[in-house]
């Protein structure tokens, strides 16, 4: 498929353009935002979300080959503002178990996913795409319109926090720190 003349197309009002566009990247879409969401539902909403709004604005792509880092920046903004509204609810059946929770006061018992989530959210993102969608160095920084070097600050201070988020143990240590973090280059 040559992307250039698709968005062209669509640009001039080919709905059929637009949807095959989608449709070529519709997996990608789909793993980016379960890496973020981890569920099905908020990934459907959040994919949703994001053709409409790049089929409203696709007359500010700049540039028709980059269509897909483009509709994945939506993506991921998408993905971030699901995951905000989410934090905002609270399900009426656990309202009465908030007088009784405790705080959590051990993020030992927290796997790694979760330990992300408490990133901010740039950190996260690089983590995400790093990591767990397995983006090299320069896709990241391509799609977050950010500096290679920028990426790999943003994965040192993530990586600096999730050890303080997950604890600094002995064991860990051990098992740690004469190992590098994956090689980054």
């Amino acid at each position: 498929m040559n992307v250039k003349q698709e968005v062209k197309k669509a640009r001039k009002g080919d709905h059929e353009a637009f949807i095959r566009l989608v449709l070529d990247i519709k997996m990608n879409m789909y793993g980016l935002a379960f890496s973020i969401l981890r569920s099905d539902e908020d990934c459907a909403d959040a994919i949703q979300e994001t053709i409409l709004k790049a089929y409203k604005s696709l007359h500010t792509l700049k540039k028709a080959e980059f269509f897909q880092t483009w509709i994945c920046r939506i993506l991921i903004n998408e993905c971030h503002q699901v995951l905000r509204n989410k934090k905002r609810l609270v399900p009426v059946d656990n309202m009465e178990d908030m007088d009784q929770a405790k705080p959590a006061s051990d993020y030992d018992s927290l796997d790694i996913r979760d330990a992300v989530e408490h990133l901010d959210e740039p950190l996260q993102t690089v983590i995400q795409l790093f990591y767990f969608r397995d983006m090299p160095l320069l896709s990241v920084a391509e799609l977050l319109g950010i500096t290679e070097n920028a990426v790999k600050g943003r994965l040192f201070r993530a990586r600096r926090k999730l050890l303080q988020i997950l604890g600094d143990t002995p064991e860990r240590k051990e098992k740690h720190g004469s190992e590098r973090y994956r090689d980054e280059a």
